[in-house]
């Protein structure tokens, strides 16, 4: 487990961090804060805020831990300074570089946790990790051969996967046992297994996934990444070879299942190969196109694999605010100095399918001075109004240079802006992080 920093907190009556929206308002002080606000090693964190019946924020944050233990849990009120728990949120332990026994499932390459609250004292704990039948020790290298995996609790704070509940992890999508289609619709798999399994490559759900319930409709999606086969068998695959995302609709009365009906709307949101998005990203701002690629490794190489072009897009996060529902997507490899954020937004979640050429894109969180930024959640700030990015940040260079590729946790304002095309302040502005690693967090006043 990593320790969070001691961020000094000072209340401030005004000022901004560069967007339209950050100049606090009647009853909100402006609280500035400095990045990182938790160090060492805590990748791709995902943060629930649950508000408690006086109407304050608390927030809930975990991150990837490899094979490391169990996943840990910090606690903030402000976004600003992070407390860690004693115990982690399966509540289990495993030697170190082995898998963790949770159930009699054998999990290893741990990632990407996130919690969903899906009513009172009701929440959904979702995952990556490679499933086996026996424990390992070591655990076997990364092969594409994860899935995701879901798990109940009665609180934020675990345990996840109660003994009472040994079926649990489910494999996403798994628990429709009385729906006879469900070889036919996107799941996990039972334990780990690389490629799509005979099957249309969308339909395996592999990593970084999360849950959105989206309050203008009601409506449950699941959003998730997905891999062609390696190496490619058809054409299509060879020129979208990678990593994609897609989403697909849960079940209203059981948020763990896809809906049992072929017909279940499944979205398409992101492709590596998409070059109408790119050139898209590329014009969205002065300086948008810096530093932007979908298909450069740790050496700042063009990924190759078979002799194909290999991309990725991953670490979908879903929001809605007012009349847009926004997606964010994290480009390029992990490791590479190119690891990007960039946005889509649209009224509806259909609508934000790539297909879609209404739709809405623009770039978020931009590289630059060997430093890169990526999967994260967008989370409602305490004041209820303003939103903010929770992600991390790699230092490029002791990466490049050596291995080291450690990533701590940052926070980024979401600021809206008008681009003067007659929809109003629904554009998300472009920002670069490493330039100031400062901001600032609109707070309720007293």
């Amino acid at each position: 487990m990593t320790t969070s920093t001691t961020t000094t907190a000072t209340a401030t009556s005004g000022g901004s961090s560069g967007g339209d929206e950050t100049s606090g308002g009647p009853g909100v002080v402006l609280v500035d804060g400095q990045n990182p606000v938790i160090a060492g090693d805590a990748p791709d964190p995902g943060v629930l805020r649950v508000v408690g019946e006086g109407g304050a924020a608390t927030y809930y944050l975990s991150h990837t831990v490899h094979n490391g233990g169990d996943f840990p849990l910090y606690t903030s009120s402000d976004l600003l300074q992070w407390a860690p728990a004693a115990s982690g949120l399966l509540q289990r332990t495993s030697a170190p570089g082995s898998s963790i026994d949770v159930n009699g499932h054998h999990l290893c390459s741990r990632w990407a946790p996130e919690i969903a609250e899906l009513g009172p004292g009701s929440y959904m704990l979702s995952f990556t990790a490679q499933r086996y039948a026996s424990a390992q020790s070591p655990c076997p290298a990364y092969n594409e051969d994860s899935g995701v995996y879901l798990a109940w609790s009665s609180s934020p704070t675990g345990p996840f996967a109660l003994a009472e509940k040994p079926w649990e992890p489910l494999p996403a999508g798994a628990q429709i046992s009385n729906c006879p289609i469900r070889e036919s619709l996107p799941r996990s798999l039972d334990v780990a297994s690389k490629d799509c399994q005979g099957t249309y490559c969308h339909h395996i759900i592999r990593l970084d996934s999360t849950v959105f319930r989206d309050p203008a409709s009601g409506r449950w999606w699941l959003a998730y990444a997905w891999y062609t086969n390696s190496p490619p068998k058809v054409q299509w695959e060879q020129e979208h070879f990678g990593e994609l995302v897609n989403l697909v609709e849960l079940d209203p009365a059981d948020p763990f299942a896809v809906i049992c009906d072929l017909g279940v709307p499944q979205i398409p949101v992101a492709d590596p190969h998409d070059q109408a998005t790119l050139a898209r990203l590329g014009a969205s701002c002065e300086g948008c196109d810096q530093m932007l690629s979908f298909t450069r490794g740790r050496q700042g190489e063009e990924m190759t694999r078979f002799g194909f072009s290999w991309g990725v897009v991953e670490a979908p996060s879903l929001f809605r605010r007012g009349d847009y529902v926004y997606l964010l997507l994290s480009g390029s490899a992990w490791d590479s100095a190119y690891y990007h954020v960039y946005w889509v937004a649209a009224p509806t979640v259909e609508g934000l399918s790539q297909d879609n050429p209404e739709r809405l894109v623009g770039r978020f969180l931009i590289p630059s001075d060997g430093q890169a930024f990526g999967h994260g959640a967008p989370v409602l700030g305490p004041d209820g109004e303003h939103w903010y990015y929770v992600h991390h940040r790699l230092t490029h260079g002791p990466c490049k240079d050596s291995g080291v590729c450690a990533r701590d946790v940052w926070v980024s304002p979401i600021d809206f802006i008008d681009r003067d095309d007659g929809l109003g302040a629904v554009h998300i502005a472009p920002r670069w992080p490493a330039k100031d690693p400062s901001f600032q967090v609109a707070v309720p006043a007293g």
